[in-house]
């Protein structure tokens, strides 16, 4: 068993360090962020625990996001608060949709609704004003690596690359992600399809394949294409290959950004916040904060928000 861990600072006070033990790649970077790696042997568990908590003066709380209600691990970290006297928080955090690929395309198609299949026509149509649209897949370890070259490209002529995030963050997070998926890709863990038009990439996905589950990891796409949603038009194509495929039961959308990925389907698992925190001045702090008063005040926020809304004039 291994735990990729990462000690990562909490955005909370100016001067006021605190430090979080969270998986390596939060947030929304692989699929169900996991404590542990490998056979979930409880013993092998607390054996990790112990050398976490003989180092506990390093941080101040252990973070988990996006945990399914009913995870091993979230009961494990359970039983080690209790052990230790720390806090235990667990907070809704979002919905993670997903879609069962048991099924014909064409019959998945239509259960979506006239809407989508106009919009996918529309996207397709006014991307073949600019040339001949296809597909490209890249799987093996050097496929992979060229297929992340495409998405680093696409991401300098993205909206991402604006708001420097995933990987117009930073040369470090490139070369991380690349390491991380050349290595799953030499065990048929990794795939990116690029949509091409004319031969050149307007848009990127990047899935993380595990079993008979894939995971939407990434997309990004080509911000002088945006009129033509090629975001939206790979996404369907991916979903009809892989229907085609039948090598895979579900395909993961992960968590948020909810609304372009919900178009897709009507399923989603609700997941949680998992937090176990030292027992501290800081960390009582930011539990009184966190899971006392922001849970109060909030409603309360979004009703007068909502209240005030109402009677503002129309302009």
């Amino acid at each position: 068993m291994v735990l990729p861990l990462q000690l990562a600072k909490w955005p909370w006070l100016p001067g006021v360090p605190i430090y979080m033990l969270e998986p390596i790649g939060m947030i929304m970077d692989v699929n169900r962020p996991r404590f542990a790696l490998g056979r979930p042997d409880p013993a092998a568990f607390h054996c990790a625990l112990e050398e976490i908590w003989r180092r506990h003066r390093e941080w101040h709380f252990i973070r988990l996001d996006e945990k399914a209600d009913g995870d091993d691990e979230v009961a494990l970290l359970r039983r080690f608060a209790g052990e230790r006297g720390l806090l235990f928080r667990q907070s809704f955090s979002h919905v993670c949709p997903y879609l069962d690929l048991r099924q014909p395309w064409e019959t998945y198609l239509q259960s979506r609704g006239r809407r989508l299949r106009k919009n996918l026509r529309a996207c397709l149509r006014r991307l073949e004003r600019y040339g001949s649209v296809g597909v490209r897949m890249y799987s093996s370890p050097d496929e992979i690596a060229d297929g992340l070259d495409v998405v680093i490209e696409l991401h300098k002529r993205s909206w991402k690359h604006k708001k420097q995030v995933e990987h117009s963050e930073s040369v470090a997070y490139q070369a991380f992600y690349r390491e991380f998926l050349l290595a799953r890709a030499a065990w048929g863990g990794a795939r990116i399809l690029a949509l091409c038009c004319d031969d050149r990439p307007v848009a990127a996905t990047v899935a993380l394949l595990d079993g008979t589950a894939y995971y939407s990891a990434q997309i990004v796409h080509d911000a002088a294409y945006a009129a033509c949603s090629p975001g939206t038009l790979l996404e369907g194509f991916e979903l009809e290959g892989l229907m085609n495929e039948g090598r895979y039961e579900t395909y993961d959308f992960l968590g948020s950004f909810l609304n372009n990925k919900l178009r897709w389907t009507s399923t989603a698992l609700p997941t949680n916040h998992v937090f176990v925190m030292r027992n501290n001045a800081k960390n009582v702090l930011i539990d009184n904060y966190y899971f006392r008063f922001k849970p109060f005040i909030k409603p309360k926020v979004l009703k007068l928000r909502d209240r005030l809304l109402k009677k503002a004039p129309d302009r």
